[in-house]
């Protein structure tokens, strides 16, 4: 299953380039510090309980979707080892986890933007 991740400033919407702000929107070849502001800027809420509840608490529901694809979670094993923390424990672990998940992404782009002649090759296959 296929998880849906929402924008971080507005819940309410798909996550896209589209956004209307870009600090809602995670870009394949940020760098880990904006990354981990835009993460721990994201909205959540007042109440301070870690809970999957997409109505009542969209802006954690899609942090905690997000991380749970990351990681490998399920939503129930995250909700239990967020039990008693703050949001900012929870936004630390998935800036993390972002990072991690896009770094080899962003190596292997770097790679080849350091290597225009190979790229151009590639490019010329049609790859």
């Amino acid at each position: 299953e296929t998880a849906k991740i929402y924008d971080l400033q507005d819940p309410a919407v798909k996550m896209s380039k589209s956004a209307s702000t870009p600090k809602g929107l995670i870009n394949l070849l940020d760098d880990p510090k904006a990354t981990a502001k835009k993460v721990k800027s994201a909205v959540t809420d007042t109440d301070t309980v870690i809970r999957f509840d997409e109505e009542k608490k969209p802006g954690v529901s899609n942090l905690l979707t997000i991380l749970s694809t990351l990681s490998g979670s399920t939503i129930e094993d995250l909700e239990r080892k967020y039990e008693g923390k703050g949001y900012g424990a929870l936004k630390t672990d998935l800036a993390e986890a972002m990072v991690e998940f896009v770094t080899p992404f962003q190596l292997r782009t770097q790679e080849y933007l350091d290597d225009p002649e190979t790229l151009d090759s590639i490019l010329a296959k049609g790859a």
